[in-house]
C-alpha cells in the first residue's frame, strides 16, 4: 500500500534543490503538519509547502466546490479514506492514494473519574444507565457511525445507535478537543482516537482507553495528488517524502500511528471499507437525525 522512494531518494545524503510550491489541503492538525512542512522545505531548498488545514468534510466540500467552478488550487490532499474515495469517484485524483497513518476509534476514559475495573469493556456497555449523559462524541463522527453499521449490520447497528443517542451523549467538535476535555475531567468517557490517548498518557494525563472493544474501527488517513495539480512535480516529491522512512518517523513523533507500524496485538480491528464512500451522504443525514436533531 505504501510506496517506497525510487528515483527521488537522496544520493549519499545530499539535498535535491527543487524550486516551486506545493499546496497541501489536509485534515491533519497544524501542530502535526508543521514538522513535515519544516523538514520538507529544509530538504528541498527553494520549495515552499503551503498548508491549508480544515476538518475533513470541509476540505472535501471545498475541493468539490472549487472543481465545479473549474478552479484547481491544490496539489496534494490528505484526508480519511472515505473522503478520499469520494474525491476519487469524481476523478479528482491522479493514480492511487497511499496510507500515511491510521486512526483507531476507541472508548477513552478519565482514570480519575472511572476506575479501570469499572470502565466499559465493549460498545454495548455504553448503554448502561450509569453512563447516561457521561459520554462525549464528535458531532461529525460519520466515519465511525458508517463503519459500525457496516460491521454490525443495518438493523442491529441502527438499533444500537438510537439507544446510544437516548443516553444523551455530549456532542463536541473534533477529536483533539475531545481528548483535551476528557483529560481535564469535563466528562468521564469519550469516543476518541487511541493514539491521542497514548500520547496524552505519556504527558501525564489521567486517561486510558478500552482495548476489548469489538470492533475497533480503524481508518487509514491517506494522501493523494490532484489530477489537476498546478505543481505536479513538487506534489509527487512531497508525497514521496511523507511516505519515506523519515516522513513516517516525523508522523510517529507527533503521537500518530504511522502506516508502517504493526497493529497492536489482541485488538479486534475492523478497517473502514472504501465502498462506504458511496453511502456517506445518506449516513451523514442518519447520524444527524439520530444524534443532533433530537437535542
Amino acid at each position: 500500500m505504501i510506496r517506497m522512494l525510487a528515483t527521488l531518494v537522496l544520493f549519499l545524503g545530499t539535498t535535491l534543490a527543487v524550486a516551486g510550491e506545493v499546496v497541501w489541503y489536509t485534515a491533519m492538525n497544524t501542530q502535526d503538519a508543521e514538522p513535515l512542512r519544516k523538514r520538507f522545505e529544509e530538504k528541498y531548498p527553494g520549495t515552499k509547502l503551503t498548508v491549508h488545514r480544515q476538518p475533513g468534510e470541509k476540505i472535501r466540500n471545498r475541493i468539490l466546490t472549487e472543481a465545479r467552478a473549474g478552479k484547481f488550487f491544490w496539489d496534494v490532499v490528505s484526508l480519511n479514506l472515505l473522503d478520499i474515495a469520494a474525491l476519487a469517484g469524481e476523478r479528482l485524483l491522479t493514480g492511487k492514494w497511499d496510507a500515511i497513518y491510521v486512526r483507531q476509534y476507541v472508548i477513552g476514559y478519565n482514570t480519575d473519574l472511572v476506575k479501570p475495573s469499572e470502565a466499559p469493556r465493549d460498545w454495548n456497555d455504553l448503554l448502561q444507565p450509569r453512563w447516561k449523559g457521561k459520554l462525549a462524541i464528535d458531532e461529525n463522527e460519520i466515519e465511525w457511525y458508517a463503519s459500525m453499521l457496516d460491521y454490525l449490520g443495518r438493523e442491529k447497528g441502527t438499533a444500537f445507535m438510537r439507544a446510544l443517542a437516548a443516553q444523551q451523549p455530549q456532542m463536541r467538535r473534533g477529536h483533539t478537543l475531545l481528548a483535551k476535555l476528557l483529560a481535564a475531567g469535563d466528562f468521564p468517557l469519550a469516543i476518541v482516537h487511541a493514539a491521542e490517548m497514548d500520547e496524552a498518557r505519556k504527558q501525564g494525563a489521567p486517561v486510558d482507553w478500552v482495548r476489548t472493544l469489538d470492533p475497533v474501527v480503524t481508518s487509514p488517513s491517506v494522501i493523494a495528488v490532484s489530477a489537476n495539480a498546478p505543481h505536479p512535480k513538487e506534489a509527487r516529491l512531497f508525497v514521496d517524502f511523507v511516505l519515506s522512512e523519515e516522513g513516517q518517523q516525523l508522523i510517529a513523533k507527533q503521537g500518530r500511528v504511522p502506516a508502517r507500524a504493526a497493529a497492536p496485538p489482541g485488538l479486534r480491528l475492523y478497517y473502514v471499507r472504501p465502498e462506504l464512500a458511496r453511502e456517506m451522504d445518506a449516513r451523514e443525514r442518519e447520524f444527524n437525525d439520530i444524534f443532533l436533531k433530537v437535542r
